[in-house]
């Protein structure tokens, strides 16, 4: 959700009521622990409080085997010296601050304000008790761009690239971002305040880029002052401004917990800090078994949003065991679900299946920073294997596993060793709503999900019974991604609609109730349910069902029954409609880019995806009509590719049945 934008969406909830006084001042906080400022910061900066302190041998060794690494990371950093960011599908930008002049350093002040894509620039100076979203942002304008620099997760690679060089210049530019950032973004003032997830996830990253710079002389004592001075004042914006007021708790709020359970770490010797630890630990428990079901998946349907929730928990549990005081086994049995959900519906190359929305969101950015595939979860699983001793993950690491887990804290003797993970034909997840079906190099995914987040369906599509699947190895089929949200409300519901899925539409409707001006909420109307999970020696299956047409004058339930055959891997969909009447109906078939259709002989649609030629045969009479639509791999982008479509007016009468073939030509 994005946050007290929509507030229409929300029914207030009390705010828990801290279990001291409310906050302090930095100073009156210190005051009260009895300590100095210069004593308090002097102590903190000869303490490891977070993971992300590297063994300098080992760093020099994974450089020396993978020199990559180290020239990608200073790349990286040399880029966010230069202030170029690429964000959110931008493309490269520079955010020139057009209101405050270069310092006689030479440092160019940053701005904060702008939407690089749309050119246009937010008001500054807002206070957040009077900010109003039809009056402070441009028309067109992307909020979520600027809240994504906001988050600084540039800190870590220039911490990084100070911890490989010892160059100060790395350093002092944290330095000069946070003057910078303090500057233009008072506490509670201007765009970058009106969301408290950011504001956690920036507060999250300037710890870890604090951490990481500690040692470097450059640095005056003035800076150390003003930085964890605002470290602290994040803390406590946060901890009076939480996003639990909602009518159910999502991401934002956990994220909430998260950024100030990076800050207790920080502060952990001061009576605010050890307040915050008590109770993010036991958010963190609530939390997660609210908004993780059973299966292990995330309840806001989307996958990608698995992916942030999945970081945020694995980050709590290392740095709570990083810090000798682990999470309870009732959250890390839960995360250990996460990540097997991840691992399960990992695709054959290696990224995320598009099911659900997608705004690529991260806690922390430790390798390929600027270049990363926002598809792409892998990063997750080295950590993953090292934190539960499992060497199957290792497996499914990318290759920057060992960057990867080296800047999460963990050394040689942490790593499992690697064991091939089993290839399991069948996964079927009930409480999310997926049925994964695989051969060694075949992938099918099969959506039929309730509408997530407790009924809100914030972040959920239209795709019930849709599916992606791709062929030895590459992907054929795929689900269109999610574009952008608010910028763009047509395009919203284009790629959120049931029209855009790889399913059937009847009569133009939607299966679960779509309406103008609710970007984030789908009203449940289609009521899924799994009828048929099968495994057998010559196949796999899946038949499920919706009631979402039974809301038409005359009513339709659609099942529809995929079997994938192990022989030759053919898929069989067979689509069973019950109801009365007659009915427009639109089969839609929506495919990677780089897919080639063309029309072939009886009916067929011929389907070439590189060296992969398949033909796909539709129910006798009918004739797939060839088309372009779009198709997005992350936020914020979007590319052309192919699609078919089977369209017709056709009387039903009680049982109709319709099979589509999908097998290699």
């Amino acid at each position: 959700m994005l946050g007290r934008l929509l507030a229409r969406f929300r029914r207030p909830m009390p705010a828990p009521k801290p279990a001291v006084d409310p906050p302090k001042s930095w100073s009156g906080e210190l005051n009260d622990a009895g300590v100095t400022e210069a004593g308090w910061i002097a102590r903190r900066r000869a303490t490891k409080s977070l993971y992300v302190n590297v063994d300098h041998v080992r760093l020099r060794r994974i450089c020396d085997e993978h020199p990559h690494f180290f020239q990608s990371t200073i790349d990286a950093a040399n880029r966010v010296l230069s202030h170029t960011f690429d964000l959110l599908g931008s493309g490269p930008f520079r955010p020139d601050d057009p209101d405050r002049p270069a310092a006689q350093s030479g440092y160019q002040p940053i701005d904060w304000y702008l939407d690089p894509v749309s050119g246009l620039r937010f008001h500054p100076c807002v206070p957040l008790a009077e900010w109003n979203w039809a009056r402070h942002r441009p028309e067109g304008a992307d909020i979520k761009l600027p809240w994504e620099l906001s988050r600084c997760q540039h800190w870590a690679v220039l911490g990084q690239a100070y911890q490989l060089t010892g160059d100060e210049r790395y350093a002092l530019e944290i330095a000069a971002q946070l003057r910078d950032f303090m500057e233009a973004n008072p506490i509670a003032i201007g765009v970058n305040w009106t969301c408290t997830m950011d504001v956690a996830l920036r507060a999250a990253n300037w710890a870890i880029g604090l951490e990481l710079v500690r040692s470097c002389q450059a640095l005056t004592d003035e800076f150390w002052r003003e930085g964890y001075r605002a470290l602290f004042d994040h803390g406590t914006f946060i901890e009076t401004h939480l996003e639990n007021f909602y009518e159910v708790n999502s991401n934002h709020f956990f994220s909430n917990v998260v950024g100030l359970f990076y800050l207790a770490a920080i502060f952990d010797d001061l009576p605010r800090g050890q307040l915050w630890n008590r109770q993010c630990r036991s958010w963190l428990l609530e939390e997660i078994e609210k908004q993780v079901l059973p299966d292990g998946a995330d309840f806001e349907s989307s996958v990608a949003y698995q992916r942030l929730m999945t970081e945020l928990c694995l980050g709590c549990g290392r740095l709570a065991d990083f810090r000798g005081e682990p999470l309870p086994l009732r959250f890390r049995a839960r995360l250990r679900r996460m990540v097997e959900f991840l691992a399960a519906v990992q695709r054959p190359d290696g990224l995320m299946p598009q099911i659900g929305d997608a705004d690529d969101g991260r806690l922390h950015i430790m390798s390929g920073y600027g270049t990363w595939q926002p598809q792409d979860a892998r990063h997750l699983f080295g950590p993953a294997a090292c934190f539960f001793k499992n060497g199957e993950w290792t497996t499914l690491a990318g290759d920057d596993e060992p960057w990867e887990t080296a800047w999460w804290g963990f050394g040689p003797d942490d790593r499992p060793d690697a064991a091939p993970a089993p290839v399991e034909r069948l996964r079927h997840f009930k409480h999310a709503g997926l049925t994964v079906m695989r051969e060694p190099r075949h992938y099918l995914i099969v959506s039929n999900g309730i509408v997530g987040t407790n009924g809100i369906g914030n972040h959920k599509h239209n795709d019930q019974l849709g599916f992606e699947f791709h062929v030895d190895g590459l992907p054929v089929f795929v689900d269109p991604g999610s574009y952008v949200y608010t910028p763009d409300p047509d395009a919203r519901d284009f790629f959120r609609g049931t029209g855009c899925h790889n399913t059937l539409t009847v009569d133009g409707q939607e299966q679960n109730e779509l309406r103008a001006g609710f970007l984030f909420r789908v009203w449940e109307k289609a009521h899924p349910k799994h009828l048929i999970v099968r495994q057998r020696s010559t196949l796999v299956s899946y038949r499920g069902r919706h009631v979402g047409y039974k809301r038409l004058a005359e009513p339709v339930v659609h099942e529809r029954t995929y079997i994938l055959s192990r022989s030759d891997c053919t898929l069989t969909i067979v689509d069973v409609l019950k109801g009365h009447g007659t009915h427009r109906l639109r089969w839609h078939f929506h495919f990677a880019p780089g897919v080639q259709l063309s029309n072939g002989l009886h009916q067929r649609l011929a389907i070439r995806a590189g060296a992969v030629a398949l033909e796909m045969s539709v129910p006798d009479g009918f004739r797939p009509s060839l088309g372009e639509s779009w198709y997005s791999p992350s936020y914020g982008v979007r590319a052309r590719c192919a699609c078919a479509d089977v369209e017709v007016e056709h009387r039903l009468n009680g049982k109709n049945e319709y099979v589509f073939k999908v097998r290699p030509s």
